[in-house]
C-alpha cells in the first residue's frame, strides 16, 4: 500500500515561505494602491473641481471620502489575510519537496540507497523527484555490479590460498586465477570509471 504523506507543518523553510509571501503580498499591495490611488485621483480630482468651493457640498464630499475610504479599509485586510495563506499553502507545495530531496540527499551522503523520492499529489518538481530515482537506481545497478565483482575477486583469492596449501598444479592453476583476476579487476575499473569525480 502506498504511503501517503500528510501536511502536518506549513511552514518547513521560514526564510523562502516568508520571502515567498512577503512577494504575494507586496504584489497584492502594489496593485490595489496603484488602482485604489488611479480611482481615487480621477473621480476625486474632478469632484473636487466641482463641488470644492460650494461650502456644503465640500463638507458632505469629506465625509464620504473618509467613509469610503474606511469601507476600502476592510477589503484590503482581509485580502491581505488571504493572500497570506494562499501564500503559505503555495509555498509549501515548494519549499515541501525541496525540503524532502534535501532530507534524502543526506541519506545518500550516509550511503542509505533506500530511498524512494514521493511528493504529494499537489507538490512541484515531481519531475525532479523521476529523476532523483533514476540516478538512486542507476548507483543501486552500479553498486550491485561491483559487489559482484568483488565477491569473485574475493572467491579466486580464496582459491588462490587454497592451491598454495595444496600445491597441486600449481603453476596452471595460478596462470589461470591471473587471467581471471585481471580479467575481473578490468571489469571493475570499467564500471568504476563510469563515476565522475
Amino acid at each position: 500500500m502506498e504511503k501517503k504523506y500528510k501536511r502536518h507543518i506549513y511552514i518547513i523553510n521560514k526564510s523562502f515561505q516568508y520571502k515567498y509571501i512577503f512577494i504575494i503580498l507586496s504584489i497584492m499591495l502594489i496593485t490595489i494602491f496603484t488602482v485604489s490611488f488611479t480611482t481615487f485621483y480621477i473621480i476625486w480630482s474632478n469632484i473636487i473641481k466641482e463641488y470644492f468651493f460650494i461650502p456644503e457640498a465640500s463638507k458632505k464630499l469629506a465625509d464620504i471620502f473618509v467613509k469610503t475610504s474606511e469601507l476600502l479599509l476592510i477589503p484590503l485586510i482581509i485580502l491581505t489575510i488571504i493572500f497570506s495563506i494562499v501564500g503559505v499553502f503555495y509555498s509549501h507545495k515548494i519549499a515541501g519537496p525541496l525540503f524532502r530531496v534535501k532530507r534524502i540527499c543526506d541519506e545518500l551522503a550516509r550511503g542509505n540507497l533506500n530511498q524512494i523520492v514521493k511528493f504529494r499529489k499537489g507538490d512541484e518538481f515531481h519531475d525532479v523527484a523521476d529523476a532523483l530515482n533514476k540516478v538512486i537506481n542507476g548507483l543501486k545497478t552500479l553498486i550491485i555490479e561491483d559487489k559482484e565483482i568483488v565477491e569473485k575477486i574475493l572467491h579466486i583469492i580464496n582459491k588462490l590460498k587454497n592451491d598454495l596449501e595444496s600445491q597441486k598444479d600449481l603453476k596452471k592453476d595460478v596462470r589461470i586465477t591471473i587471467d581471471e583476476l585481471d580479467k575481473i579487476v578490468k571489469e571493475l575499473k570499467k564500471s568504476s570509471e563510469k563515476f565522475i569525480l
